[in-house]
């Protein structure tokens, strides 16, 4: 075809709704055009680079011996019901568009193929002779997204290549996923794309076992966890990774300990000079099952870990045998809405009792109780005594009366700045700082000895000699660099402060501190950000 025959209408500017630069510059060449949100039109360049990177991909898939089809995009809600899934889809999660047709029957537009494959293999394959068998398609699929963005990555209208496989034996499925698995690496490698395989939570579309090809993106919306000789990678809703020490406690009986307006982890340790890893917090969750159930969850983790909200999910679908399809944090606002008595926010402990719960209209009158392996691990330990403003110091999970399961329920971090590994060794960025300083002073990077401190040690451990050096455990102000007696080096770690603000309130991401004269501020006290 000419040039001047081919339908190409470019724009000198970029549209508002492009953020990135591949979206920008799709629409600015005329390669796509938004049609709705998350719905484009792909015009005649669009479509041709389409059909270039679909030869590829059907070229691979048929050279591993799998089988080209085309399933249908309407599902009857039968088919996903018989599977549990239905409810998930459309209530949970409520990624799947479904509608009822003019019998009143319910239909949903695919957004992956299991339930159609399964019930379709169920009907053709009629004996172990036939297997395996491999099919795939290359077709149009619909998700409901709520926040369509970034164009073509995250829409709700996409082409997608999905393949199905039938087997009489695990070893014959392991040799296929083997195949498959060559076949995308090929695929990727052919597009240009230096693709990561990882380790990944299967979500609703369910399964033992999940793997990812992830291409890295500074537009990328996932985390990735890869392990220091590359044997190991995962996202963060899946990866697992060894939790540092927790600082003991010095023994002696339990106490009480007064803590009024202390009730987050990290004012408590500054305010007492606990170490967070010492602090058991609790958290109060809601989750609401596929049958409708609202369960109560109270879950126990170490305070310097996060909480996973996948692994939760994961954990309370495996322990009651059902599907969770919403999973939330409890607020004092509940208190009202289930008409219970208020819960002590700041001071829970893991054995607060479930008459807190009795009477409730919608909830379940029990929580069912799940605690991480890096809580459930200590023997001693600090947490709130289910009264306000009030801790225990020295507790433990035998004097308390609780025998939790260990779970792995928090997020996966990597090294970062410094924590021990298994032999405790320190590892990270502070630790190689001070080896750094080591070897230029000492000459050698291991004449030295690395010391954890609390916010409440660090200045008094440099004033009586304790230590020579203290690494990015605190931030430079001006009022330190007067008051407490001690030079500051060059600055390592550059870390902004930024607070949270109603956009409805007339605040934007441009607004400054001149803007909040005279606005209420939430921090915590005692902190250079209060001053």
């Amino acid at each position: 075809m000419r040039v001047s025959r081919l339908l190409l209408v470019t724009l000198r500017d970029v549209p508002a709704e492009a953020e990135i630069t591949s979206h920008q510059l799709l629409l600015r060449a005329g390669y796509i055009r938004r049609v709705g949100s998350g719905i484009y039109a792909y015009l005649p360049l669009m479509w041709r680079v389409l059909q270039k990177i679909t030869a590829v991909v059907r070229e691979e898939m048929n050279r591993a011996g799998a089988q080209e089809t085309l399933l249908p995009q309407l599902h009857p809600a039968e088919l996903w019901q018989k599977s549990g899934r239905w409810q998930g889809y459309t209530a949970g999660e409520g990624i799947m568009f479904h509608l009822e047709d003019r019998q009143g029957r319910e239909l949903g537009l695919g957004p992956t193929h299991e339930e159609v494959i399964t019930s379709l293999a169920g009907e053709l394959l009629r004996s172990y002779r036939r297997l395996p068998v491999n099919l795939y398609q290359i077709q149009t699929k619909f998700r409901d997204e709520i926040r369509p963005r970034f164009g073509l990555m995250r829409g709700r209208e996409f082409i997608m290549k999905d393949a199905y496989s039938f087997h009489a034996s695990e070893a014959d499925l392991r040799e296929t996923y083997g195949v498959m698995d060559q076949a995308y690496r090929r695929i990727f490698e052919r597009c240009g794309l230096d693709a990561v395989p990882v380790d990944a939570d299967s979500g609703a579309i369910g399964g033992a076992a999940s793997q990812e090809f992830m291409v890295t993106a500074d537009a990328g919306e996932d985390l990735i966890l890869i392990s220091d000789d590359g044997q190991y990678a995962a996202n963060q809703e899946k990866a697992v990774s060894i939790p540092s020490t927790a600082s003991p406690l010095p023994d002696g009986p339990e106490e009480s300990i007064p803590t009024p307006g202390l009730g987050s982890i990290e004012s408590l340790c500054d305010a007492k000079g606990w170490d967070p890893s010492q602090v058991v917090k609790v958290l109060l969750l809601v989750a609401t099952l596929d049958d409708e159930t609202l369960q109560p969850l109270l879950v126990s983790l170490r305070g310097d870990q996060e909480l996973n909200p996948t692994k939760v999910v994961n954990a309370v679908s495996r322990t009651l045998n059902k599907g969770v399809l919403d999973c939330r944090p409890i607020t004092p606002e509940d208190n009202n809405r289930q008409q219970i008595g208020p819960l002590p926010f700041g001071s829970i402990g893991p054995d607060l009792s479930d008459d807190v719960l009795q009477g409730a209209k919608t909830w379940e009158p029990t929580f069912l109780r799940l605690a991480d392996e890096t809580a459930s691990e200590l023997g001693g330990f600090i947490c709130g005594s289910n009264k306000p403003d009030l801790h225990r110091f020295n507790t433990s999970w035998t004097a308390i009366g609780q025998k939790p399961t260990s779970l792995d329920l928090r997020n996966a971090v990597s090294i970062g700045f410094a924590v021990q590994d298994s032999d405790g060794i320190y590892q990270g960025f502070d630790a190689d700082f001070c080896r750094a300083t080591a070897a230029a002073i000492l000459g050698d990077a291991n004449a030295l000895n690395i010391v954890g401190l609390t916010a409440a040690e660090r200045f008094t451990a440099v004033q009586t000699g304790q230590v020579d050096l203290l690494h990015r455990n605190t931030t430079w102000t001006q009022s330190r660099d007067s008051d407490v007696g001690m030079d500051f080096g060059p600055t390592t770690y550059f870390d902004g402060q930024q607070l949270m603000a109603r956009v409805g309130d007339g605040f934007s991401s441009g607004s400054g501190v001149a803007d909040i004269d005279g606005a209420v501020v939430c921090t915590n006290a005692g902190t250079t950000t209060e001053k």
